[in-house]
């Protein structure tokens, strides 16, 4: 069993400090850093890029809606084609940085609202597939299996990871729900749900059933209150189990 945990880290803005990056990516194998639309500013992102190539973390885009006030967590309706043009703009603001550090994009993946119309939205899934296929068409998108943009990446070729949450709750239908303010989690029920999702293929939702999931990556979110305590329990607990936990790009080949 091998498994990636991606961090969603360079959120910070100015001397507006959120997580704690530094402590939360020694346990993660790929960060999605903010690329300035929803969180980050320039300092930020080449911080958060420096911090990934000291402890070998892949490096993928997080882009978002223009949304700094909302944290791009607010359903903000925009033409697909200005959209387009907003992904690709933010792809090249974090390629520039790695490639001062040597180091190369691995993935993408959308943030916040974004994510969900992505996933939902027929002209939102397309417009974040043809930016990629654009930009890099070798990049891995990463979304949650059997939706739109899961189905639609399948249809056209372009490489794509399925994702599970384990420090989000799922609806009675199976859809994550966003937190406008990231909640503190109980780390050994992370893990547990963790152990679940990848071993089983299951995860529970708030009415107290189970869904199917299947799992390429697991996602913590870095700016949570314990997300250090959170995603070292994880970890750890994964590897006393037998899970293997590696880069997405050796997962999704």
């Amino acid at each position: 069993m091998k498994i990636d945990i991606n961090v969603d880290a360079g959120e910070s803005f100015g001397r507006y400090k959120l997580g704690n990056d530094e402590e939360v990516l020694k346990y993660a194998t790929s960060v999605n850093s903010a690329t300035g639309f929803h969180a980050g500013d320039p300092s930020v992102l080449w911080t958060t890029i420096k911090i990934a190539k000291k402890y070998g973390i892949a490096v993928g885009a997080h882009p978002g809606l223009q949304d700094l006030r909302g944290f791009g967590r607010r359903r903000i309706l925009v033409d697909p084609e200005e959209l387009k043009a907003d992904l690709i703009y933010q792809l090249g603001a974090i390629d520039g940085f790695l490639k001062v550090e040597q180091l190369k994009l691995q993935h993408v993946k959308p943030h916040g609202a974004l994510y969900v119309m992505a996933e939902t939205d027929e002209a939102y899934a397309s417009a974040v597939i043809d930016a990629v296929k654009a930009y890099n068409p070798d990049l891995i998108i990463i979304t949650e299996r059997n939706t739109l943009l899961w189905n639609k990446c399948k249809a056209e070729g372009i490489r794509v990871a399925s994702e599970v949450f384990v420090d989000l709750k799922y609806d009675a239908q199976g859809k994550i729900i966003i937190e406008r303010a990231k909640q503190p989690w109980d780390p050994n029920v992370v893990l547990r749900r963790a152990l679940m999702a990848v071993k089983e293929g299951k995860i529970d939702t708030v009415d107290g059933k189970f869904i199917e999931v299947k799992a390429d990556t697991i996602c913590i979110h870095g700016d949570a209150p314990n997300a250090v305590d959170v995603i070292k329990t994880l970890r750890e607990g994964l590897q006393r189990e037998g899970v293997e936990v590696v880069r997405l790009s050796e997962i999704i080949r």
